[in-house]
C-alpha cells in the first residue's frame, strides 16, 4: 500500500513538473505584452516621430547578435523613432527566448568579441569599432557599447545597450551624427527598462 502511494505521489509530481515546466518569465510574455512594454512616441522629445528606418546599423558581427545559436527565440518586437529631421535614430528591440539567461550570456559574449565591423551605410562603405562603455547596470544584467562607423563622407556613432530583465532581453540603440548625447541615451534606457514588467 505504501509503495502504491509513493508511486502515485511520484507520478503526480512528474505531471506537475511537466505542466509547469514552460511557465516562467520567458513563457509568460506574449507578443501583445511586449507591444505594451516597448517605448511609445509619447515618451519621445517634441518633434520626434515613429517611423520605419531607412538604414540598418547592424552589420558584420552585429548582424545576428540577438539570434544566439542554440537558443530558440519565442517573441520579438521592435520599434523605431527618428528625431527632428532624420537623426538621431532610436531603435528598441525586445525579445523573449526559450532560455533567456543562456541567450543573454551568449549575446554578451558575442558583442564582447565583436570589436570591428564593416558594411554599407547610406550607400557608402564604412568600417567601425565596437567598444564597451562604463555605465550603471540595468535590469538583472546589462552591457553597453559605443559603435563608431566611419566612411568617406560620414561618421555615425551609436550607443547600444543590451539588458536582461526578467524573461526579456531589451536592446536599445541610439545613433547620431557626429555624436550621441549620453545623457539622452541614458534617459531613454531608464524609461525602456522601467516599462519591462
Amino acid at each position: 500500500m505504501k509503495r502504491q502511494s509513493r508511486i502515485s505521489v511520484m507520478i503526480a509530481m512528474a505531471v506537475l513538473s511537466f505542466t509547469f515546466a514552460g511557465i516562467g518569465p520567458a513563457a509568460a510574455k506574449s507578443m501583445a505584452q511586449l507591444r505594451t512594454e516597448v517605448l511609445s512616441i509619447h515618451q519621445m522629445p517634441p518633434g520626434w516621430a515613429a517611423r520605419q528606418p531607412t538604414e540598418d546599423l547592424r552589420m558584420g558581427c552585429l548582424t545576428h547578435l540577438l539570434e544566439p545559436k542554440g537558443v530558440k527565440e519565442t517573441h520579438f518586437e521592435e520599434v523605431y523613432f527618428l528625431g527632428v529631421g532624420s537623426l538621431p535614430l532610436l531603435v528598441e528591440t525586445m525579445t523573449t527566448y526559450s532560455n533567456v539567461t543562456a541567450a543573454y550570456k551568449k549575446i554578451a559574449a558575442s558583442i564582447a568579441n565583436c570589436q570591428k565591423v564593416a558594411g554599407v551605410l547610406k550607400g557608402y562603405p564604412v568600417t567601425g569599432t565596437v567598444r564597451p562603455l562604463r555605465m550603471p547596470h540595468y535590469g538583472n544584467a546589462s552591457v553597453v557599447y559605443l559603435i563608431t562607423l566611419s566612411g568617406k563622407h560620414i561618421t555615425v556613432r551609436s550607443d547600444y545597450a543590451i539588458v536582461r530583465k526578467g524573461g526579456v532581453i531589451l536592446a536599445l540603440l541610439e545613433g547620431n551624427y557626429p555624436a550621441v548625447s549620453l545623457g539622452q541615451f541614458q534617459s531613454f534606457l531608464i524609461k525602456a527598462v522601467a516599462r519591462v514588467k
